[in-house]
This record gives C-alpha cells, sequence and structure tokens, in this order.
C-alpha cells in the first residue's frame, strides 16, 4: 500500500498526529532498505572478489549471474530509497503546514482536499524525478495551500548537504584524509545547528 493509500484517503479525520507518526514509520523504513542495500553491496562485493580468484568457467558463468541478480536487487532498494525519500520530504512538508496557525485552524482534512494527489503521486514515483527536482514540484504543489511555499520546503530533503558537500570534496581530491573530512562534516553539521538554534530564539 503506497503513501497515499495510507494517508491522504484518510483526509475527514487525518491529524497532525497521524501525519507525524506517518512520518516516523517512513523514517524507520528508510533505514531498514538502506541495511539491506548495504548488504546487498556486500554481497555482490564478495561474488566479484570470488569470482576474480576462481578461473572455472561454469563457476564464474554462475558467479557471474549471481553477481546480476545481486545488481538488480541493489537497483531496486536504490528506487525504494529514492521514493521513500521524496514520501518523507512530503510527509514533513505537510507537518509543517500544518503546524502554521492558519492550517492548525483549517485542519488537515481542509489542507489535503486543495492537493492534487494524482500529480505528487506522478512525482512521487518518477524515478527520473531527482529529490532537489521533486522539492521544487512540492513548493508548486503546496502553493495550493498557503501563501509562500518555497520558504516552507526549501530545507525539506536537504538534511545532510553539509556532509554531501564534504564528500563531494573528497572525491575531487581537495580533501586528502578521512580523517579531515570526517573533522569538516562534524564542523559543518555543528555550525547549521547553532544557526538553527539562533534563528529559532
Amino acid at each position: 500500500m503506497g503513501l497515499f493509500d495510507r494517508i491522504l484517503r484518510r483526509k475527514k479525520d487525518l491529524t497532525l498526529e497521524d501525519v507525524k507518526r506517518e512520518e516516523i514509520r517512513l523514517g524507520i523504513r528508510e533505514n531498514q532498505t538502506l541495511a539491506k542495500l548495504e548488504r546487498l553491496e556486500k554481497e555482490r562485493e564478495e561474488i566479484f572478489s570470488k569470482g576474480s580468484r576462481i578461473k572455472s568457467p561454469s563457476r564464474r558463468r554462475q558467479l557471474a549471474r549471481l553477481y546480476d541478480m545481486k545488481t538488480n536487487g541493489t537497483k531496486m532498494m536504490e528506487r525504494e530509497l529514492s521514493t521513500l525519500s521524496k514520501e518523507l520530504t512530503t510527509m514533513s512538508g505537510l507537518k509543517l503546514a500544518l503546524e502554521r496557525k492558519k492550517m492548525s485552524k483549517e485542519g488537515a482534512s481542509q489542507l489535503l482536499q486543495k492537493v492534487d494527489e494524482a500529480q505528487l503521486m506522478t512525482l512521487l514515483e518518477d524515478d527520473k524525478i531527482t529529490q532537489e527536482l521533486y522539492q521544487e514540484k512540492l513548493a508548486s504543489v503546496l502553493s495550493t495551500v498557503m501563501e509562500n511555499p518555497t520558504t516552507l520546503v526549501e530545507d525539506l530533503g536537504r538534511e545532510g548537504n553539509e556532509v554531501m558537500d564534504v564528500w563531494q570534496k573528497m572525491d575531487e581530491g581537495e580533501i586528502e584524509s578521512f580523517d579531515a573530512g570526517l573533522k569538516l562534516a562534524d564542523r559543518k553539521v555543528r555550525e547549521k545547528e547553532r544557526k538553527s538554534e539562533l534563528e529559532a530564539e
């Protein structure tokens, strides 16, 4: 059962608490899917390593088939992770919208009746739509329920951007050691937390 089957079909009695629970449930599923993906990737590497050492053509053929199967499995897990990430972004957007005073008065059912579910479903399931593009589209969809959705959703799904930037610099050779990268990532995350705390005061 998909996200909108579980959540958006319950418009009449959907509450902010329901949205928060779904956000937590999706987070757990994301962690479980990531663990499965990591296990598949490890198995795939082990199969490849074994095939590189074995010289028997028939045994190698069997291992090659297994490698293909594991590769297909990792692709499926990656697609699932992409969808889960979008679903989490959607739930975060709905939660933030509902937490706003005006929307809380209107209620979840009023808000969700204004959202184009078909459009969101299409965006969620389209592998070609990246997380960044999805955030832009979500802002457009939420524009039907609030005056300035861009400021509301601009940070959704961007959690970890600081760490992503550090990894990119490591990939490009700007940061040479693992320890230097880890220290920089830690510093950037702490700076972001301090900035958020100051803005909240």
